[in-house]
């Protein structure tokens, strides 16, 4: 019989920590927090399984085979934001980023996720494992201050209108948010018991149009990539933020390194006023709309289906133009950088900053040759954007079917789908699916469930997609996978 490890020994699995610290979580909740780090709020919790996640961390960035793109993606971030330095960013921001919101390796998956997985979290006592499942699932996000009181805060999430109670904010933050000001932050806990786990940053009123439109076009873009369909359609939001972090990151760095911002960490700097939105590359946010005068449509439609660096959109009838797919990490989510289509015998194409409009611009000139002809730019900023007119949207959508309705989008759209799901989908690593594709998962009982449920979720997306937009045959899929056909 082995001897037992005593809890001050050196932890077995070679990580150079002692027991207690390490694989002995497992056996016991340490409070890892130092008193001199304790609040008095209910915010110790979840600190108390930060630290827990934290050390886990660790173990992956030290011995997994992920572990090296983790450690360079956390040296770029703290080169780039200077979290906890003066100017930088807040360690909580950091802290949260790193663990709840970056995905990586394989499972695209984050290291709270992973945690979770592991076989020695499940023997960890409550509420840790569910102060561990709510911090996985939480994001950065922005709320309007709607009351404030001395016990506690009502705000709104702008993107979702939900209303939160919010308790322990000036205990915790020394601040007393004013009703109508932005705080963009990390909320947890109920709708009627929540905290701001990270310290949040503060905006004056002004800032609410311009912080909504950005998000509806930030979920909208993100609803149209393909790495929408490994979450649950209640989820693309929430996933969304996730995914665009740093760019909220790059967002505050620009108004603290302009002097513009406001935050708790910064109370001096002067309110009602922020920065120009940036996007993912760093370039002040621009809309742009070129136009193309076409000569020649059914050739151009043949030309475009033979680039493979443009997607064609079945949803809109437009052309996607997106980041290319990492040659290290083929399966990971690629950024939309503009989009095109086919109007009036012009080619219309958007974009979101000066510099990608040069880039598509000469990029389709390269592509299409003397199949277009450069006419004019129209460049518009956030603040100039109207407010579409239910007429508008109407207008938009019958556009948009009578596009879609056309035989050779059809077919495109079809010969799309087709390759994706058929070809594509059943060998693509599924997070949904603990990180397996839906081939591995089809094999195990377990994973069959999960893959069920996953299948019944794209089919409702489908019934819920334009009804002249081709469906995918989820059926087909099912009896491809092993799967029962769904019971009428």
């Amino acid at each position: 019989m082995s001897q037992k490890v005593g809890r001050n020994d050196p932890c077995p699995c070679g990580s150079g920590k002692k027991y207690k610290k390490c694989c002995g979580l497992k056996e016991t909740y340490e409070p890892l927090v130092p008193p001199s780090m304790r609040t008095g709020t209910s915010c110790d919790d979840y600190l108390e399984v930060l630290a827990i996640v934290a050390l886990y961390g660790e173990k992956v960035e030290r011995f997994e085979k992920d572990g090296r793109e983790l450690k360079k993606a956390v040296s770029r971030f703290e080169r780039r934001f200077r979290p906890g330095k003066p100017g930088g960013l807040t360690d909580s921001f950091f802290m949260s980023w790193m663990h709840f919101d970056f995905r990586f390796g394989e499972s695209r998956e984050t290291i709270a996720e992973r945690f979770l997985k592991d076989p020695l979290t499940a023997q960890l006592k409550e509420p840790g494992l569910s102060i561990i499942r709510e911090l996985s699932d939480s994001y950065f996000s922005f709320y309007e201050v709607i009351r404030s009181g001395p016990q506690a805060v009502t705000v709104e999430e702008l993107a979702t209108a939900r209303r939160f109670t919010v308790i322990e904010i000036a205990k915790l933050y020394e601040m007393d948010p004013m009703p109508g000001e932005i705080l963009f932050s990390r909320l947890v806990g109920t709708p009627r018991r929540a905290i701001f786990f990270t310290t949040p940053y503060i905006f004056g009123p002004e800032a609410r149009t311009q912080l909504e439109r950005a998000l509806r076009i930030q979920e909208e873009d993100f609803r149209q990539n393909p790495a929408a369909l490994l979450f649950p359609p209640e989820r693309h939001f929430a996933e969304s933020q996730k995914e665009l972090a740093l760019f909220w990151a790059e967002y505050i760095r620009q108004g603290e390194k302009a002097g513009l911002g406001e935050s708790a960490a910064f109370p001096d700097a002067p309110p009602g006023r922020y920065p120009h939105l940036v996007n993912t590359d760093g370039e002040e946010l621009v809309l742009a709309e070129m136009h193309f005068r076409i000569k020649d449509e059914p050739a151009l439609r043949n030309k475009l289906a033979s680039i493979e660096a443009y997607e064609y959109d079945e949803n809109d009838g437009s052309w996607v133009w997106m980041k290319p797919r990492s040659r290290k990490d083929p399966d990971a989510p690629r950024t939309v950088l503009g989009r095109f289509k086919i109007k009036d015998n012009r080619l219309i194409a958007e974009t979101n900053s000066r510099e990608r409009t040069a880039r598509l611009r000469s990029e389709l000139k390269d592509h299409l040759g003397g199949l277009i002809a450069y006419d004019k730019t129209l460049w518009r900023d956030q603040d100039d954007m109207p407010e579409l007119s239910p007429e508008e949207i109407e207008a938009r959508k019958r556009e948009s079917e009578e596009l879609n309705s056309r035989p050779e989008i059809q077919e495109a759209i079809r010969k799309h789908l087709e390759h994706h799901y058929f070809k594509e989908w059943p060998r693509m690593k599924i997070p949904v699916l603990g990180g397996l594709t839906p081939l591995q998962a089809a094999k195990t009982e377990s994973g069959r469930a999960k893959l069920k449920a996953l299948l019944d979720d794209i089919e409702r997306m489908e019934e819920g997609a334009a009804s002249t937009r081709p469906k995918v045959d989820v059926d087909r899929l099912r009896r491809m996978l092993g799967l029962p056909p769904k019971a009428n």
